[in-house]
């Protein structure tokens, strides 16, 4: 069996898949306050469902 590399101190591939994602980000000029939404659903929260995202985006914006 074999593991996954580490990097940054994670392990799994996902976390490290939505980490560069996110520096992608503010590397581009995504403001900081939707890097960190973004963060705390993907990484902290792991949430992945459709709602989830949207409110991460759409912070703003009420969803029904």
């Amino acid at each position: 069996m074999t593991t996954s590399p580490t990097v940054q101190g994670t392990t799994d591939i996902p976390t490290q898949v939505f980490e560069k994602f996110l520096q992608t980000l503010v590397g581009t000029g995504v403001s900081a306050e939707l890097v960190a939404r973004l963060r705390k659903t993907l990484l902290e929260d792991k949430t992945f469902t459709e709602r989830a995202l949207k409110e991460a985006v759409l912070a703003e914006e009420s969803l029904p």
